[in-house]
């Protein structure tokens, strides 16, 4: 609040200072017409006329060093108000938190004031009490003026005084405005009892300022932690997205929770999927991962002040009355363990905090149900290999095998002495068929796919060997997908429908050129398998898709990508395999790659 009376003033003195002297001139030269003229002698009429020149000066300077003094107490009042806001001001507006914030505003106002010592109390941006004294730390001497800022603050806005007079001492008490929804308050105590040299209104204008700038600057770390606390769970979630192991995901999640609560100590407890949770289990089933690495028993079950303790948890047992606070890692019908954070007793978790710790509880489960699903899908396609293993050592080795048994039992029984040369060198062809049948088995569970080539590189040093092996030889054409890259899963996969195809080609098609293409039509990676061999009869490959094992292993590798696999085939006229994927999204490919091998 700003006082208009020093601006009125100085107006006054400036029409007094060229009103005054003139009038006083008009007055005496009338009164001197009307009363001296003719009565007085010209001594006489001269003395009287610096008598009452002089009274007028006097008179003129005694009002106006009135009215300059008034002037000049208005100004130096006015300047001290304006020094205390601004001070205050710029305290409170600088880029503190608000600890820091109100531990410079108390300090102001004591200097402003002359004020012996001081207390605020303000609410930070999580609802904690934040308290600042000064002096800190007490000065020896001054245990009384202490026990005065320890006593309880009204909360009532304004400038309320009071005096003690078995201490000689006055309390002001400025309470801040009940309506921006903060207990917020001050005291200030002087000794001797003097009030200081502002205003009421400035003392108020200053309790609103700083009560804004405190507001301000809790709603500002507010958004902050918001933030913070969105740019956690989507690096989370970005994190899931990538298939990493479960325990990095969980360590991760759980110095989140120490990051983000404030936390001392967190732990993620699993429950064991074999003995699930119940009345009858038992504690040894269940296992935890610590944020400090270690490993211990899942303490507890459920969530609600009677969380029992377990002297295996770190979440310190010996502490009964630490604040903690729980939250459960739940999938379809079943618990999975939970999360848990424990922290200094004096700071209780709030309801935001609570429900930010159930956030990452969930991120926690869907990481636990991600990565047994991994496993089951491993397990999966660990057994989906060795069937195709098993009927291709069924409908090769294992045929052949048969066949030179039965051959061989039948030199035995032989009689007649017939030269048996001829069907030893069939049997020599068998045997090397299946040969060429285990060698081009273990050289494809043998290739995988390199980190920093990709399926082209795969297929080309597939290709290599094969070419070495069989005599064929292969083309490869991968120029319509540059700049894309396939998932890791659709890579394994379209690497294995190549290699079956290959090996269809060198037992049935004699073909002497297979070319290998794989591009992008539209959005849909394409991979075809083109020979120049024998082809076949159309109207088996219907058959051949439901009961060969070639044709069969290879729809169900492209079904398994949501994919369809189609054959086009003449006698005579070769074959052509052609496998559609789903369209997915582009993927910039790590590493540029030669469009085709030979």
């Amino acid at each position: 609040m700003r006082d208009p009376r020093p601006i009125r003033d100085l107006e006054r003195l400036k029409w007094i200072g060229v009103v005054l002297p003139i009038a006083l001139i008009w007055a005496w030269e009338l009164a001197r017409f009307l009363f001296v003229d003719g009565t007085l002698s010209a001594q006489e009429e001269h003395i009287l006329s610096a008598l009452i020149l002089a009274g007028g000066i006097v008179l003129f300077g005694i009002v106006m060093a009135i009215l300059l003094e008034r002037t000049q107490r208005a100004l130096l009042r006015q300047n001290r108000d304006l020094t205390a806001l601004t001070t205050v001001g710029s305290a409170v507006r600088a880029d503190h938190s608000v600890p820091q914030m109100a531990t410079k505003a108390l300090e102001r106002l004591i200097e402003q004031t002359g004020a012996l010592g001081g207390v605020i109390h303000v609410t930070g941006p999580d609802g904690e009490a934040i308290v600042a004294r000064r002096p800190e730390p007490r000065p020896d001497g001054l245990g009384w003026a202490s026990a005065l800022l320890e006593e309880p603050i009204e909360a009532a806005f304004g400038v309320h005084y009071s005096e003690r007079d078995d201490l000689d001492t006055l309390v002001l008490d400025l309470g801040f405005d009940r309506r921006l929804l903060a207990d917020d308050r001050l005291r200030l105590v002087f000794h001797p009892p003097v009030r200081p040299n502002l205003t009421d209104e400035v003392l108020e204008e200053l309790a609103l300022d700083v009560e804004t700038s405190l507001r301000i600057e809790r709603l500002v770390a507010d958004l902050r932690r918001r933030e913070h606390e969105r740019g956690a769970l989507y690096e989370l979630a970005l994190q899931l997205t990538e298939r990493p192991e479960l325990p990095g995901v969980l360590d991760r999640i759980t110095q989140y929770a120490r990051e983000l609560l404030g936390a001392d100590r967190a732990v993620v407890c699993l429950a064991d999927t074999t003995r699930p949770p119940g009345p009858g289990s038992r504690a040894s089933s269940r296992r935890a991962i610590v944020d400090d690495g270690r490993v211990c028993l899942l303490a507890h079950e459920g969530v609600g002040p009677s969380h029992p303790r377990n002297p295996h948890c770190p979440i310190q047992p010996g502490v009964p009355e630490s604040a903690w606070v729980a939250r459960p890692l739940r999938g379809p019908g079943e618990l999975l363990g939970e999360l848990c954070v424990s922290r200094a007793p004096d700071r209780p978790f709030s309801e935001a905090e609570t429900t930010l710790l159930g956030a990452l509880a969930d991120m926690a489960a869907i990481a636990v149900r991600t990565s047994r699903l991994h496993e089951s899908e491993e397990q999966m396609t660990i057994l989906s290999e060795r069937d195709r293993i098993a009927r291709e050592l069924h409908d090769s080795l294992a045929q052949v095998l048969g066949q030179i048994h039965l051959q061989l039992r039948a030199f035995e029984s032989r009689t007649d002495g017939a030269p048996i040369s001829t069907e030893l060198a069939e049997l020599a062809d068998l045997a090397d068929d299946a040969y060429r049948d285990v060698r081009e088995t273990i050289l494809g569970l043998r290739e995988t796919i390199p980190s920093d080539g990709g399926l082209a590189a795969a297929l080309r040093a597939y290709l290599a060997k094969y070419t070495r092996q069989t005599g064929i030889r292969t083309e490869l054409d991968c120029d319509g997908m540059a700049g894309r890259s396939l998932p890791p899963k659709a890579e394994v996969q379209l690497l294995r429908v190549v290699q079956e195809a290959l090996t269809n080609v060198r037992k049935h098609a004699g073909a002497s050129v297979v070319r290998i293409e794989l591009r992008d039509v539209e959005g849909t990676p394409v991979l075809s398998v083109t020979d120049d061999g024998s082809g076949f009869d159309p109207t088996s490959v219907r058959a051949s898709l439901t009961g060969g094992f070639g044709l069969r292993s290879m729809r169900e590798r492209v079904e398994l990508l949501g994919g369809t696999l189609d054959v086009h085939t003449a006698p005579g006229d070769g074959t052509r395999i052609v496998a559609r994927l789903r369209p997915e999204g582009p993927h910039v490919a790590p590493t540029a790659t030669s469009p085709a091998a030979r």
